[in-house]
C-alpha cells in the first residue's frame, strides 16, 4: 500500500490547528496505507490535542506516524516571510525525499510555488496541496515593500501557464473553483474541490429566551480590513438603545487596546491566541456571531469562522458573500445574509425585539454538522 506523507513547513502552535487536525483525518479516510506527518512539534501537539477525543483516534495512531520538526517562531511579517523561505528549502528536500510516494501540503507556501512547478515538470510524483488565503494574494494590489507584494509576485508564474498533471490543487468548496476558474480555466484538470472539514463535538446550544440579554460576537482574527470599525460603531449604537439588553464579545486574535472599546468584552488581550478551550468556552456564551466581510474577502478562501459558529450552534448576521451563499445553499440558512450594513442593523434589532421565527434555522445547523463533518469527506487518490 502505498505510503501518505504530508508536510506542513508552516504551522505553528494553534495555527490552523482545526483544519490541519480535520485534513488529517480526512487523508487517513481516503487512504489505505502508512501516514507520516511532518510538522512542527507545537503545530502537532495541537493537532493531538484535538483528536484525542475522537473515537478513531487510537486507530489513527497505527497507521500515523508523526515527525516532529522545528521551525522558526514568530507571527509578524517578517518573521512569516523568514519562516517561508525556510520551509520551501524544507519542502523541496522532502519532495526529493518522498518521492516515491504521495505527498500532501496543507497549504500553498507562495515562496516554494514556483520551485514545486518546476520539479513536478521532472519529477513525477502523485502531489496536493491545500489552497487557502493565498490565492487572494493574486487578486489584490499590495505596495512593493510589503511581504505578501512578494508572495504575489511568486504565485503569479506558479498559477500562469499549465501545471503538471501529477499535481492537484484542493479547492475548498464550489464557489470558490467557480470564482478561481474564471481567471485559470486551464487549471480545471488539476482542482480537486472538497468541503471546509471541520471536527464536531457534542455540545449543549445556548439559546437566548425573551427578557435575557442577548450576546452578539465577533468571531476570529478581527482587523479594520475584516470590518472591525463597523462592528464597533454599531456596539456603540446598540449599547446606547438597548443597554439592558445588547452586549457584544470579540473572540480571537486581535491588535486593539481593550481600554480603547468599552462597549465590547474581549476573550483576550491584543495579539493573543486564545488556547482551543478558551476559545470554545467564550464562542459558547454567545448568541449570534456577526461576520462585516465584504464579497471580495471570501471569493477565494474559506472561512473557518463560520464552521466555529455550526460547531457552536450560533446563528450568523453577516453581510452576504459568495462563501456564506455557498454554505447555506449546501445546509440551508442558518442566519441572515445582509446586503448592507444597515440590513444587519434592522435583523439585530428585530432579534433583539423577539421579532424573528429561528427554528428553522437551528435545524439546518444540525444538517451542516453532518456535511462537513471531516468523517463524512472524503479526497478521491
Amino acid at each position: 500500500m502505498r505510503k501518505t506523507v504530508v508536510i506542513d513547513t508552516f504551522s505553528i502552535g494553534g495555527f490552523h490547528e482545526m483544519f490541519n487536525a480535520s485534513f488529517l483525518y480526512v487523508i487517513f479516510n481516503s487512504t489505505e496505507g502508512p501516514i507520516t506527518y511532518i510538522a512542527d512539534k507545537t503545530a502537532i501537539q495541537s493537532i493531538k490535542q484535538l483528536l484525542k477525543n475522537n473515537s478513531q483516534f487510537h486507530e489513527m495512531l497505527e497507521r500515523v506516524t508523526f515527525k516532529e520538526k522545528c521551525l522558526l517562531k514568530g507571527l509578524s511579517f517578517y518573521a512569516i516571510f523568514f519562516r517561508y523561505c525556510f520551509g520551501a528549502l524544507l519542502n523541496i528536500f522532502y519532495l526529493f525525499r518522498y518521492r516515491r510516494d504521495r505527498i500532501m501540503f496543507p497549504a500553498l507556501n507562495p515562496v516554494f510555488s514556483i520551485f514545486l512547478k518546476m520539479i513536478l515538470k521532472i519529477q513525477k510524483t502523485e502531489t496536493y496541496v491545500v489552497c487557502h488565503g493565498e490565492l487572494s494574494y493574486l487578486f489584490t494590489s499590495y505596495r512593493k515593500i510589503s511581504p505578501l507584494f512578494w508572495y504575489a509576485s511568486f504565485l503569479r508564474p506558479f498559477f500562469s501557464g499549465l501545471l503538471p498533471s501529477t499535481l492537484k490543487l484542493i479547492l475548498l468548496g464550489p464557489s470558490i473553483v467557480r470564482n478561481f476558474t474564471v481567471h485559470y480555466p486551464k487549471l480545471l484538470p488539476n482542482i480537486v474541490s472538497i468541503p471546509h472539514p471541520y471536527i464536531f463535538d457534542e455540545v449543549e446550544i445556548r439559546r437566548s429566551q425573551e427578557g435575557q440579554v442577548v450576546h452578539f460576537g465577533w468571531v476570529g482574527v478581527a482587523s479594520e480590513a475584516k470590518g472591525f470599525s463597523i462592528f464597533a460603531t454599531m456596539v456603540r449604537d446598540f449599547c446606547e438603545r438597548y443597554n439592558h439588553m445588547f452586549t457584544a464579545h470579540l473572540v480571537g486574535w486581535h491588535p486593539f487596546p481593550k481600554d480603547a472599546y468599552p462597549s465590547i468584552q474581549f476573550a483576550s488581550p491584543a495579539h493573543i491566541f486564545l488556547e482551543r478551550s478558551l476559545f470554545n468556552q467564550a464562542v459558547s456564551q454567545l448568541d449570534y456571531i456577526l461576520f462585516f466581510y465584504n464579497n471580495a474577502q471570501y471569493k477565494y478562501t474559506a472561512s473557518g469562522a463560520i464552521f466555529d459558529a455550526i460547531e457552536h450552534g450560533k446563528l450568523l448576521i453577516a453581510l452576504r458573500n459568495d462563501y456564506f451563499e455557498s454554505i447555506f445553499e449546501a445546509c440551508g440558512a442558518i442566519g441572515f445574509l445582509c446586503d448592507s450594513i444597515e440590513d444587519m442593523y434592522l435583523i439585530v434589532e428585530r432579534v433583539l425585539r423577539h421579532e424573528i421565527e429561528v427554528e428553522q434555522f437551528y435545524f439546518n445547523l444540525e444538517n451542516a454538522r453532518k456535511i462537513f463533518s471531516c468523517a463524512h469527506i472524503k479526497l478521491i487518490v
